[in-house]
């Protein structure tokens, strides 16, 4: 039987969510936003953002033995859709061969105040 496993916990105790959560051969990673995580500072434009959170992303894959070339599915938030072009421009550079299938919806808001963007991806390994 597959069981659940928690590979990275959220920053902050107080935040209900797992930021990897692995289920046989796949990998879940919660939503993660353009902010240096050993700084706290947030990138102060849509590319450095979305740089930053595809650094984040490969960080946390490869904790779980994977890597951005394992990507299936990612979807994108932004909270601004004229952002698109540039954001997608940056994306781009993080997949080496065929890119993971992809949604990108924008939103009102995201819940870091500062983020621009947020990137969720389901990856195998």
């Amino acid at each position: 039987m597959t069981k659940r496993e928690v590979i990275s916990k959220a920053l902050s105790p107080s935040m209900p969510f797992s930021k990897v959560i692995g289920y046989g051969n796949l990998i879940f990673v919660s939503g993660l936003v353009g902010r240096n995580w050993e700084t706290g500072e947030i990138a102060p434009d849509i590319a450095g953002q979305t740089r930053q959170a595809m650094e984040n992303i490969r960080r946390e894959l490869e904790l779980a033995g994977a890597s951005l070339d394992d990507v299936l599915k990612a979807t994108v938030f932004l909270v601004d859709m004229s952002l698109f072009g540039a954001m997608n421009e940056v994306y781009r550079s993080f997949f080496s061969t065929a890119p993971p299938a992809r949604s990108c919806v924008e939103v009102s808001s995201l819940p870091d105040g500062e983020a621009l963007v947020e990137i969720e991806v389901i990856a195998g390994r």
